[in-house]
């Protein structure tokens, strides 16, 4: 089952800050925010609760995720260039061949993540988190590797 983006949810998104969009999702907790293909970029969504969204495929070009919850989020194929991740928890988010060129990824979350053929070029990964991240095909380099807080390999 294919699910497209949801104008409301767009709009909610916008329209409000954190508190407000936070405190919908909490008294909303079954609804899946559907945000596929939207256009957020340049958009302020630092300390938003966006966990199990789905954001595929959505234009999030130099937003502010810093601080925001993105537990299981689905934000493959999304367009991540130049956003702020900072310190924003990705734990087992779904990031397959998401653009994440130049991102701030720095203390960022990425416990169990998905980031198969991301590319991560010139992302700032220090102090992050990639605990049984999923690396296969990645566009990263070793030297950006080293500046990670930890890293366990997953095994198979």
């Amino acid at each position: 089952m294919i699910m497209f983006l949801n104008q409301h949810h767009l709009e909610l998104l916008k329209k409000g800050r954190a508190t407000t969009w936070n405190t919908w999702r909490q008294s909303h907790p079954a609804t899946v925010p559907e945000l596929h293909g939207a256009d957020l970029s340049g958009v302020d969504l630092s300390g938003y609760n966006l966990s199990t969204a789905n954001l595929r495929e959505a234009n999030l070009f130099k937003a502010n995720l810093s601080a925001s919850d993105l537990i299981e989020a689905n934000l493959n194929g999304a367009n991540l260039a130049n956003a702020d991740l900072s310190g924003a928890k990705l734990i087992e988010a779904k990031l397959e061949f998401c653009n994440l060129q130049g991102a701030n990824l720095a203390n960022a979350d990425f416990t169990g993540a998905d980031l198969n053929g991301a590319n991560l070029m010139s992302a700032n990964l220090g102090g992050a988190n990639l605990n049984y991240a999923r690396l296969t095909d990645a566009i990263i380099t070793e030297e950006q590797l080293s500046s990670v807080k930890s890293r366990l390999e997953e095994t198979f």
